[in-house]
């Protein structure tokens, strides 16, 4: 089909362009970070289930097929992209995306504070645009880097105990509250539920605000795990609004597909530095409401 030779192409481009140059030099300690107590052993169990520490700390970048879908109340396909996402692991919140199967060349990219879009050469700086591009790729990296994120990252990790799943499935949970103002975090909390039997990941409840969400709590299911060269890894994601005691309360309204994982590609790190055409980002978008409001 057209589409799928379109977004071949699309993939072959981007490797082409970015993998090459050195690695990025950051690496994480060659222990994880585990909490003291029963929540220690709960995430030591589950990093040797995702694959194990040294496996993890032996990755550099990553990049993926990202295909976000979303759904109206009623259950129907309200929207739907496809990007080839790209970012270098233990480097902090850097990620760049590119568009697939689409007429347009849109570029979406985050380093740290710095947020941009551009499409066709033109940087496009709205600012509910932004927000929605940021949340994207600091959630997609987030949910890639999991369980290894709660050992890397500065948190509180709280053991909650063991509860009982559908189907029979018992779960042990974690809750987890990273530093404020942590960028590389899409939410304020999360819970983590982790399967008695695989060790894996199952379901993540979370708060997680955002002027474009109609709401602020969620249960993620993640389905179809797979071997990722060393990493199992979820193939697919399916979103739901959800209450405070995790129970959810509504139909799925985003389900991500993560496909053709590639690890260890040797992106240049330059390659995730802010384009120069993207003068309209978050950061001139702050500065722009700032001078307007004074």
């Amino acid at each position: 089909m057209p589409g799928h030779a379109h977004a071949a192409a699309r993939v072959l481009v981007v490797l082409a362009t970015l993998g090459s140059g050195c690695q990025p030099s950051t690496s994480p300690s060659a222990v994880p970070r585990l909490p003291a107590g029963t929540a220690g052993q709960v995430l030591a169990r589950a990093l040797d289930a995702a694959g194990g520490w040294n496996r993890w700390a032996a990755l550099r970048d990553v990049g993926y097929i990202n295909t976000l879908t979303l759904f109206d109340p009623a259950g129907n396909v309200s929207s739907q992209s496809i990007g080839w996402y790209m970012a270098p692991l233990h480097a902090g919140m850097q990620a760049r995306m590119e568009s697939i199967g689409i007429p347009n060349d849109v570029q979406l990219g985050v380093n740290g504070a710095d947020t941009w879009i551009i499409r066709d050469g033109t940087a496009l700086a709205e600012p509910q645009r932004l927000e929605l591009t940021r949340f994207n790729m600091v959630s997609n990296l987030f949910w890639f880097s999991l369980p290894f994120a709660l050992a890397e990252m500065p948190a509180t990790i709280t053991d909650l105990g063991e509860v009982g799943g559908d189907d029979h499935v018992r779960w042990q949970r974690l809750k987890v509250l990273f530093e404020p103002n942590n960028p590389g975090v899409p939410g304020e909390w999360f819970v983590l539920y982790f399967n008695t039997r695989t060790g894996l990941i199952d379901r993540v409840h979370a708060k997680i605000t955002a002027s474009f969400l109609r709401h602020e709590l969620w249960v993620g299911k993640w389905l179809n795990y797979r071997d990722c060269n060393g990493l199992k890894k979820e193939r697919q994601r399916q979103f739901f609004p959800a209450d405070d005691k995790g129970e959810i309360i509504g139909n799925v309204v985003a389900e991500q597909l993560i496909e053709h994982v590639q690890l260890n590609n040797g992106y240049a790190p330059e390659s995730f530095n802010k384009p120069p055409q993207a003068s309209g980002g978050a950061r001139a978008q702050n500065r722009h409401a700032s001078a307007r409001d004074s």
